[in-house]
């Protein structure tokens, strides 16, 4: 399974197993944004560790308004759909639908930074060990299904992301790409 492959505004492709999920929408697609123009093209930069660009060369998007959500067309990838949610303070809460899975959307956080947009994703057991100690999933009213973070309440998924963007670095930068 992917995790959150687009945006992740996007994202890349980025192929691990273990993410947020929920069993339908936690959010109605009428109350989405498009922050993004139609056929707004962006270049995906993945992050290390530390929050900065590496050596890997950008995944080109090409994001498509379709009612309010977006298809998101990366360069040498199946198009995949996304709906954003703006939580405030450059914030958005990224849920990719339509996946050839049987786990329901998959959740980010992407918060906008100037010209730039980072996308903060975590595998469940990632989400674990960051939060031990601090706190337990039952603060979250997450249900561990396997590899996933299973929510049934989509403000304990916002509470989630935030905590996880409070407590770590993005793992990809978006920018709008210049033709």
């Amino acid at each position: 399974m992917t995790l959150v492959r687009w945006m992740i505004l996007f994202s890349l492709t980025i192929s691990v197993s273990g993410c947020f999920i929920s069993a339908k929408p936690l959010f109605a697609p009428e109350d989405a944004e498009l922050p993004l123009a139609d056929g707004t093209v962006l270049a995906a930069y993945p992050l290390d560790e530390h929050g900065h660009r590496n050596d890997e060369a950008p995944t080109r998007f090409v994001a498509e308004q379709k009612q309010h959500s977006y298809v998101f067309t990366p360069d040498g990838d199946a198009p995949f759909r996304a709906m954003f949610d703006d939580i405030g303070d450059g914030n958005f809460v990224a849920a990719e639908l339509g996946i050839e899975s049987d786990v329901g959307p998959q959740y980010a956080l992407v918060r906008q930074v100037g010209e730039s947009w980072f996308a903060y994703l975590a595998t469940c057991s990632s989400f674990e060990k960051l939060i031990k100690g601090q706190k337990t999933f039952a603060d979250f009213h997450i249900s561990k299904s396997g590899s996933q973070c299973s929510f049934k309440s989509y403000d304990d998924v916002k509470s989630a992301l935030m905590f996880l963007a409070s407590q770590s670095k993005p793992t990809t930068e978006f920018v709008i790409a210049k033709e």
